[in-house]
Protein backbone atom coordinates (compact mmCIF):
# COMPACT_ATOMS: atom_id res chain seq x y z
CA UNK A 1 0.00 0.00 0.00
CA UNK A 2 1.39 3.48 -0.78
CA UNK A 3 0.68 6.54 1.22
CA UNK A 4 2.14 10.05 0.45
CA UNK A 5 4.67 11.48 2.49
CA UNK A 6 5.19 15.15 3.64
CA UNK A 7 7.75 17.03 5.94
CA UNK A 8 6.53 19.11 8.76
CA UNK A 9 7.57 21.75 11.49
CA UNK A 10 5.18 21.72 14.50
CA UNK A 11 6.37 22.60 17.88
CA UNK A 12 9.85 23.88 16.27
CA UNK A 13 10.59 20.02 15.20
CA UNK A 14 10.22 18.26 12.28
CA UNK A 15 7.54 15.68 11.63
CA UNK A 16 6.61 13.45 8.87
CA UNK A 17 2.47 13.35 7.82
CA UNK A 18 1.63 10.19 6.61
CA UNK A 19 -1.29 10.92 4.29
CA UNK A 20 -3.59 8.93 2.15
CA UNK A 21 -3.38 9.91 -1.41
CA UNK A 22 -6.24 11.28 -3.87
CA UNK A 23 -6.68 8.12 -5.48
CA UNK A 24 -8.10 6.87 -2.37
CA UNK A 25 -11.83 6.10 -2.27
CA UNK A 26 -12.66 4.68 0.88
CA UNK A 27 -14.14 7.42 3.54
CA UNK A 28 -14.42 7.92 7.18
CA UNK A 29 -16.48 9.81 9.42
CA UNK A 30 -16.35 10.97 12.93
CA UNK A 31 -18.76 11.60 15.53
CA UNK A 32 -19.55 12.02 19.58
CA UNK A 33 -22.24 10.02 20.77
CA UNK A 34 -22.77 8.88 24.41
CA UNK A 35 -19.76 10.51 25.99
CA UNK A 36 -17.67 8.59 23.62
CA UNK A 37 -15.96 9.41 19.95
CA UNK A 38 -16.54 6.78 17.47
CA UNK A 39 -14.35 6.37 13.64
CA UNK A 40 -17.14 4.94 11.38
CA UNK A 41 -16.99 3.76 8.08
CA UNK A 42 -17.76 0.57 5.69
CA UNK A 43 -15.81 -2.46 5.39
CA UNK A 44 -13.62 -1.49 3.20
CA UNK A 45 -12.78 1.60 5.75
CA UNK A 46 -12.37 -1.30 8.67
CA UNK A 47 -9.52 -3.16 6.86
CA UNK A 48 -7.98 0.21 5.55
CA UNK A 49 -7.68 1.75 9.05
CA UNK A 50 -6.54 -1.37 10.83
CA UNK A 51 -3.96 -1.57 8.28
CA UNK A 52 -3.03 2.31 9.13
CA UNK A 53 -2.48 1.23 12.43
CA UNK A 54 -0.64 -2.49 11.88
CA UNK A 55 2.05 -0.05 9.64
CA UNK A 56 2.51 2.42 12.17
CA UNK A 57 3.47 0.20 15.35
CA UNK A 58 6.23 -1.50 13.33
CA UNK A 59 7.08 2.21 11.56
CA UNK A 60 10.79 3.31 13.02
CA UNK A 61 10.59 6.71 12.85
CA UNK A 62 10.30 9.19 15.02
CA UNK A 63 7.49 12.01 14.86
CA UNK A 64 5.51 10.19 12.85
CA UNK A 65 1.81 11.08 12.27
CA UNK A 66 -1.05 9.08 10.23
CA UNK A 67 -3.49 12.22 9.20
CA UNK A 68 -6.67 11.21 7.68
CA UNK A 69 -7.76 14.43 6.64
CA UNK A 70 -10.92 16.59 5.65
CA UNK A 71 -10.32 15.14 1.68
CA UNK A 72 -11.40 11.33 3.31
CA UNK A 73 -13.67 12.81 5.48
CA UNK A 74 -17.67 12.37 4.83
CA UNK A 75 -20.34 13.91 7.30
CA UNK A 76 -21.67 12.07 9.50
CA UNK A 77 -24.48 9.03 8.46
CA UNK A 78 -26.66 10.27 11.39
CA UNK A 79 -27.26 14.51 11.18
CA UNK A 80 -24.86 14.93 8.45
CA UNK A 81 -22.48 16.92 10.61
CA UNK A 82 -18.91 17.95 9.70
CA UNK A 83 -16.08 14.94 10.68
CA UNK A 84 -13.04 16.14 13.01
CA UNK A 85 -9.73 14.55 11.14
CA UNK A 86 -8.13 11.78 12.71
CA UNK A 87 -4.53 11.98 13.25
CA UNK A 88 -2.67 8.69 14.83
CA UNK A 89 0.85 8.17 16.10
CA UNK A 90 2.77 5.90 18.38
CA UNK A 91 3.24 7.12 22.13
CA UNK A 92 6.75 5.63 22.18
CA UNK A 93 8.17 7.17 19.59
CA UNK A 94 6.45 10.52 18.74
CA UNK A 95 5.52 13.55 21.16
CA UNK A 96 2.34 15.31 20.03
CA UNK A 97 1.01 18.08 22.29
CA UNK A 98 -0.97 21.16 22.11
CA UNK A 99 1.55 23.44 20.20
CA UNK A 100 1.90 20.64 17.67
CA UNK A 101 -1.63 19.97 17.10
CA UNK A 102 -2.31 23.68 17.15
CA UNK A 103 0.45 23.86 14.22
CA UNK A 104 -1.23 20.89 12.09
CA UNK A 105 -4.71 22.23 12.67
CA UNK A 106 -3.13 25.21 10.95
CA UNK A 107 -1.21 23.23 8.25
CA UNK A 108 -4.01 20.73 6.91
CA UNK A 109 -6.53 23.32 4.81
CA UNK A 110 -3.22 24.53 3.66
CA UNK A 111 -1.31 20.83 2.78
CA UNK A 112 0.55 21.09 -0.72
CA UNK A 113 2.15 18.26 -2.65
CA UNK A 114 3.90 15.72 -0.72
CA UNK A 115 7.40 15.32 -0.29
CA UNK A 116 7.58 11.65 -1.52
CA UNK A 117 5.75 8.13 -1.15
CA UNK A 118 5.80 5.49 1.47
CA UNK A 119 5.06 1.98 0.62
CA UNK A 120 3.08 1.14 3.80
CA UNK A 121 4.29 -2.23 5.65
CA UNK A 122 1.61 -4.78 6.65
CA UNK A 123 3.35 -8.24 7.09
CA UNK A 124 1.93 -10.56 9.61
CA UNK A 125 -1.93 -8.80 9.41
CA UNK A 126 -2.93 -11.22 7.43
CA UNK A 127 -1.42 -13.72 9.43
CA UNK A 128 -3.05 -12.55 12.50
CA UNK A 129 -6.53 -12.33 10.82
CA UNK A 130 -6.09 -15.73 9.74
CA UNK A 131 -5.79 -16.87 13.92
CA UNK A 132 -7.33 -14.23 15.77
CA UNK A 133 -7.58 -16.43 18.97
CA UNK A 134 -3.93 -17.61 18.71
CA UNK A 135 -2.54 -13.88 17.96
CA UNK A 136 -4.37 -12.69 20.69
CA UNK A 137 -3.32 -15.60 23.05
CA UNK A 138 0.29 -14.09 22.41
CA UNK A 139 -0.27 -11.15 22.52
CA UNK A 140 -2.90 -10.17 25.58
CA UNK A 141 -3.81 -6.78 26.64
CA UNK A 142 -2.29 -5.47 29.64
CA UNK A 143 -4.08 -5.15 32.87
CA UNK A 144 -6.13 -1.91 33.13
CA UNK A 145 -5.04 0.25 35.86
CA UNK A 146 -8.12 1.59 36.90
CA UNK A 147 -7.11 3.40 40.15
CA UNK A 148 -4.25 5.46 38.11
CA UNK A 149 -7.38 5.60 35.06
CA UNK A 150 -9.64 7.37 37.97
CA UNK A 151 -6.41 9.76 39.05
CA UNK A 152 -5.62 10.89 35.48
CA UNK A 153 -7.02 13.89 34.40
CA UNK A 154 -7.59 13.34 30.64
CA UNK A 155 -9.44 10.64 30.16
CA UNK A 156 -9.71 8.23 27.10
CA UNK A 157 -12.47 9.78 25.39
CA UNK A 158 -10.89 13.23 26.06
CA UNK A 159 -9.20 12.78 22.33
CA UNK A 160 -10.30 16.38 20.86
CA UNK A 161 -7.81 18.84 21.01
CA UNK A 162 -7.39 21.80 18.92
CA UNK A 163 -10.11 20.59 16.37
CA UNK A 164 -8.36 17.25 15.88
CA UNK A 165 -9.55 13.18 16.76
CA UNK A 166 -6.19 12.13 18.66
CA UNK A 167 -5.85 8.87 18.58
CA UNK A 168 -2.23 7.44 20.81
CA UNK A 169 -1.63 4.40 20.91
CA UNK A 170 1.48 2.14 22.04
CA UNK A 171 2.71 -0.07 19.45
CA UNK A 172 1.23 -3.31 21.33
CA UNK A 173 -2.37 -1.39 22.06
CA UNK A 174 -2.13 -0.24 18.01
CA UNK A 175 -1.25 -3.84 16.86
CA UNK A 176 -4.13 -5.11 19.55
CA UNK A 177 -6.69 -1.95 17.67
CA UNK A 178 -5.67 -3.21 14.00
CA UNK A 179 -6.75 -6.81 14.36
CA UNK A 180 -10.00 -5.98 16.59
CA UNK A 181 -10.71 -3.33 13.65
CA UNK A 182 -9.81 -5.75 10.45
CA UNK A 183 -11.58 -8.05 11.90
CA UNK A 184 -15.41 -6.25 12.14
CA UNK A 185 -17.20 -7.86 9.10
CA UNK A 186 -21.29 -6.33 8.12
CA UNK A 187 -23.51 -8.08 5.62
CA UNK A 188 -26.94 -7.45 4.61
CA UNK A 189 -28.00 -10.23 7.76
CA UNK A 190 -25.65 -8.44 9.86
CA UNK A 191 -25.26 -4.35 8.55
CA UNK A 192 -23.95 -2.98 11.49
CA UNK A 193 -20.95 -4.26 13.40
CA UNK A 194 -18.63 -2.01 15.99
CA UNK A 195 -15.66 -2.43 18.00
CA UNK A 196 -15.23 -0.64 21.68
CA UNK A 197 -11.57 0.41 22.00
CA UNK A 198 -9.13 2.46 24.57
CA UNK A 199 -9.56 5.87 23.28
CA UNK A 200 -13.11 5.51 21.08
CA UNK A 201 -15.11 3.31 19.16
CA UNK A 202 -15.13 1.94 15.57
CA UNK A 203 -18.30 1.15 14.04
CA UNK A 204 -19.16 -0.05 10.71
CA UNK A 205 -22.04 0.10 8.30
CA UNK A 206 -22.94 -2.40 5.45
CA UNK A 207 -24.85 0.86 3.98
CA UNK A 208 -22.70 3.79 5.11
CA UNK A 209 -22.55 5.24 2.08
CA UNK A 210 -26.07 4.89 1.49
CA UNK A 211 -26.70 6.56 5.18
CA UNK A 212 -24.90 9.34 4.70
CA UNK A 213 -26.25 10.44 1.29
CA UNK A 214 -29.48 10.40 3.07
CA UNK A 215 -27.87 12.56 6.13
CA UNK A 216 -26.75 15.29 3.79
CA UNK A 217 -30.49 15.05 1.61
CA UNK A 218 -32.09 15.50 4.98
CA UNK A 219 -29.86 17.99 6.63
CA UNK A 220 -30.39 20.18 3.31
CA UNK A 221 -34.23 19.43 3.20
CA UNK A 222 -34.36 20.67 7.45
CA UNK A 223 -32.01 23.38 7.59
CA UNK A 224 -34.52 24.74 4.69
CA UNK A 225 -37.42 25.71 6.96
CA UNK A 226 -36.94 28.75 9.23
CA UNK A 227 -35.83 27.75 12.95
CA UNK A 228 -35.80 29.04 16.29
CA UNK A 229 -31.94 31.05 17.03
CA UNK A 230 -31.86 28.39 20.27
CA UNK A 231 -30.81 25.77 18.33
CA UNK A 232 -28.66 22.91 19.61
CA UNK A 233 -29.62 23.64 23.33
CA UNK A 234 -30.51 20.57 25.61
CA UNK A 235 -28.54 17.73 27.82
CA UNK A 236 -28.39 15.06 25.24
CA UNK A 237 -27.59 14.73 21.16
CA UNK A 238 -31.47 15.03 20.36
CA UNK A 239 -33.22 16.12 23.75
CA UNK A 240 -34.29 19.55 22.89
CA UNK A 241 -32.49 19.63 20.13
CA UNK A 242 -35.05 20.04 16.98
CA UNK A 243 -32.67 20.50 13.83
CA UNK A 244 -30.95 17.42 14.42
CA UNK A 245 -33.81 14.96 15.89
CA UNK A 246 -35.77 16.03 12.98
CA UNK A 247 -32.39 15.30 10.49
CA UNK A 248 -31.77 11.78 12.15
CA UNK A 249 -35.39 10.68 11.66
CA UNK A 250 -36.07 12.58 7.98
CA UNK A 251 -32.22 10.75 7.03
CA UNK A 252 -33.64 7.44 8.01
CA UNK A 253 -36.91 8.09 6.30
CA UNK A 254 -35.09 8.39 3.18
CA UNK A 255 -32.29 5.74 3.42
CA UNK A 256 -35.51 2.86 4.25
CA UNK A 257 -37.52 4.36 0.93
CA UNK A 258 -34.58 4.46 -0.73
CA UNK A 259 -33.83 0.93 -0.27
CA UNK A 260 -37.45 0.08 -0.65
CA UNK A 261 -36.90 1.30 -4.90
CA UNK A 262 -39.02 4.10 -4.08
CA UNK A 263 -38.72 7.53 -5.18
CA UNK A 264 -37.88 9.97 -2.19
CA UNK A 265 -40.62 12.91 -2.60
CA UNK A 266 -39.15 16.17 -1.12
CA UNK A 267 -40.46 16.82 2.19
CA UNK A 268 -43.47 14.97 3.21
CA UNK A 269 -46.52 16.06 4.43
CA UNK A 270 -45.05 16.24 8.13
CA UNK A 271 -41.98 19.17 6.50
CA UNK A 272 -44.54 21.04 4.25
CA UNK A 273 -44.91 23.89 7.43
CA UNK A 274 -42.86 26.57 8.17
CA UNK A 275 -40.76 26.14 10.62
CA UNK A 276 -39.51 23.50 13.46
CA UNK A 277 -42.13 24.85 15.92
CA UNK A 278 -44.89 23.95 13.67
CA UNK A 279 -43.86 20.47 12.99
CA UNK A 280 -43.17 20.06 16.74
CA UNK A 281 -47.25 21.41 16.92
CA UNK A 282 -48.75 19.22 14.19
CA UNK A 283 -49.40 16.52 16.79
CA UNK A 284 -47.13 13.27 16.79
CA UNK A 285 -43.40 13.32 17.61
CA UNK A 286 -40.96 12.79 15.01
CA UNK A 287 -40.06 9.28 16.36
CA UNK A 288 -43.78 8.54 16.23
CA UNK A 289 -44.07 9.44 12.66
CA UNK A 290 -40.74 7.21 12.11
CA UNK A 291 -42.80 4.29 13.61
CA UNK A 292 -45.65 4.52 11.99
CA UNK A 293 -45.09 6.21 8.23
CA UNK A 294 -47.89 5.39 5.76
CA UNK A 295 -47.21 2.58 3.01
CA UNK A 296 -48.38 4.73 0.31
CA UNK A 297 -46.56 7.81 1.18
Amino acid sequence: MKLHRTVAYLDERPYTLITLRPSTTTRFAVNHFHDRWHVLSDQAGARLFARLLWGLAYDRHENTLVVIDRRFLDPTPFEAEPSLPIVLFATERTPFGGRAARGLRRLLPALGPPDGTVRWQTHGLSTALADRATWQHEHPEPPWDWERERRHKRKPYHAVHDGLLVLPGTTGALLRDAVSIASLAVSVEAPMAYEYLHHYEFQVFHDYRRRVSAARTARREIEALPVPPDRGTGPGPHEGDLIRRHIWVRGTEIRERRMRGRRVRRRPALYQTRSINEIERSGASSFERLANIPADE
